[in-house]
């Protein structure tokens, strides 16, 4: 074992020390005394008019969830929590550290918890938030070579390669956000190069309550180093330099009609209690953080059980969206079993053309034609560009990033669960259930009604052969071999659905 079997004891020992001096950690809570705040109040008069424990919002366009995001910050009186995989130094990125500074300034207790896989190009300026009185950064199954981080990840392999991939966002105990989106300028129509089209859930109500007590959980496990260990092994910019260097980043996009259009119109409804909440039950489902330490092969998580048991109760219909679909035999079996009870099947993922992971949908690739045979209904996003722009550049290209389940159109899955063996098996996740005939219909119509001009249908003809039916200038066509790809591209993904890497995936 490495120098992270560490991290899988009931202790931080000495081994882990050597490395860092590991400062004692303190524990902190949710607060649970913000019911009088702005957002508490406008939370509980709207729930006190409305039958439903809950109220749930669908954030389906990128920059509604961006404005949501900022508008809460700026609303925040007492405490942001925010679990992320990924933040990026980018347009999105600086506008929510910026405006995270400002709410500390304010008073407001900040935790941010980020995954550590793909912080080593922002480490300086996680390390400069947290030097802010009322800012703490934890990395959670950390890196312990900073510098030699593909040193660190041969070596330690097997805890590695676990990873945190939940994502939450709640301000003040009152008001929550559980999705797929990170945030990066891609969740956000705000990348000049690719947007993901991409699904979150806010609410309010007593499931805000479970988000935060599971943030704690994770806030509080050995897993989640505070960042500051790491100060004397990277270059340490200072907090002013940060705020600098980020109002700069701004600066360069003050044209975009992001900026100009960057308003608080979201909040402002919520506030005024006219935000259009649906009353639903909401249930918040959630690995525990014990899953990186992998100490039963395949074991599922509580999300993927949680799943199973939704997808199961299906008797009509099941709508799953998928970015990265991986199903394996016991997953085609499973969808199979349902068209053979009579529940109707579809899904939705991406294309070759599409994916921003060829390695993915080369292994996915294995498994069309035995869901085709069983009856299932196949669809592949098509690589449509949007009108989304930064400034006076070119639309971005649209990437499906949607972790989606609709059942017999009265309930809803949303969060960061892809269906494949690393969200089953390897990273933890989050996401919430729904049951709602309004917000289920509604995904489902307007999902299946997209599907038209949005994604191929694949199907098999006579001879077996896998087509891809599509409409293009009130045509039907049909292609032969992954369309609107190279030949080396394909040869490629050929070649990578070659190596044992399924588990991975």
């Amino acid at each position: 074992m490495g120098m992270f079997e560490t991290l899988v004891g009931s202790r931080v020992p000495q081994k882990y020390r050597k490395y860092f001096d590991l400062p004692e950690r303190r524990d902190s809570q949710k607060f649970t005394n913000t019911a009088d705040t702005v957002l508490g109040t406008a939370a509980q008069a709207w729930l006190a008019a409305n039958a439903g424990p809950c109220g749930v919002y669908r954030l389906q366009l990128g920059v509604d969830a961006l404005c949501l995001r900022i508008g809460l910050i700026e609303k925040a009186e007492r405490s942001i929590d925010i679990q992320s995989y990924l933040i990026r130094d980018d347009l999105s990125g600086n506008l929510i550290a910026l405006r995270l500074i400002e709410a500390a300034n304010r008073g407001v207790r900040v935790r941010l918890l980020m995954d550590d896989a793909l912080t080593e190009p922002i480490d300086s300026g996680l390390l400069s938030l947290n030097d802010h009185v009322n800012i703490e950064v934890r990395v959670f199954n950390p890196f312990p070579r900073r510098r030699s981080r593909l040193i660190s990840f041969i070596a330690n392999f097997n805890i590695l390669n676990r990873r945190m991939h939940n994502k939450s966002f709640t301000v003040d105990n009152q008001v929550t956000i559980v999705g797929g989106r990170n945030l990066a300028d891609e969740y956000y129509q705000t990348s000049v190069k690719m947007e993901f089209l991409d699904e979150d859930i806010a609410a309010i109500g007593p499931v805000v309550d479970d988000v935060s007590t599971g943030f704690d959980e994770y806030w509080n496990t050995k897993e989640a180093i505070p960042i500051n260990v790491f100060d004397k092994y990277l270059p340490h910019q200072a907090l002013n330099e940060t705020i600098e260097a980020g109002q700069r980043h701004l600066e360069r996009h003050r044209d975009s009609p992001v900026i100009r259009g960057l308003n608080e119109h979201l909040v402002r409804d919520l506030v005024d209690g006219v935000l259009p909440w649906v009353s639903a039950n909401a249930e918040l489902v959630l690995d525990h953080p014990d899953k990186v330490r992998g100490l039963v092969r395949r074991q599922i998580g509580e999300v993927t059980g949680r799943l199973i048991q939704m997808v199961s109760s299906a008797t009509e219909e099941v709508i799953v969206v998928s970015p990265y679909f991986v199903p394996q035999r016991e997953g085609v079996d499973f969808f199979g079993a349902l068209v053979k009870k009579g529940v109707r099947v579809v899904i939705l993922t991406n294309s070759l053309a599409s994916t921003n992971h060829s390695s993915v949908h080369a292994v996915y690739a294995r498994y069309r034609k035995p869901l085709l045979r069983h009856g299932v209904e196949l669809y592949e996003l098509r690589p449509i560009e949007d009108g989304s722009v930064v400034g006076d550049v070119d639309p971005a290209r649209l990437t499906l990033h949607s972790k989606v389940a609709v059942v017999d159109r009265q309930s809803v899955f949303v969060g960061s669960f892809n269906l494949d063996p690393r969200s089953l098996y390897i990273n933890t996740e989050l996401g919430m259930v729904v049951e709602s005939g309004k917000i289920a219909t509604e995904m489902a119509s307007s999902g299946l009604e997209s599907l038209q001009t949005v994604a191929y249908r694949l199907q098999l003809n006579r001879r077996g052969r896998l087509g891809w039916h599509y409409n293009s200038g009130g045509d039907s066509l049909v292609a032969r071999t992954e369309p609107d790809t190279s030949l080396w591209r394909r040869i490629l993904t050929r070649l990578m659905g070659l190596l044992p890497i399924e588990e991975q995936m």
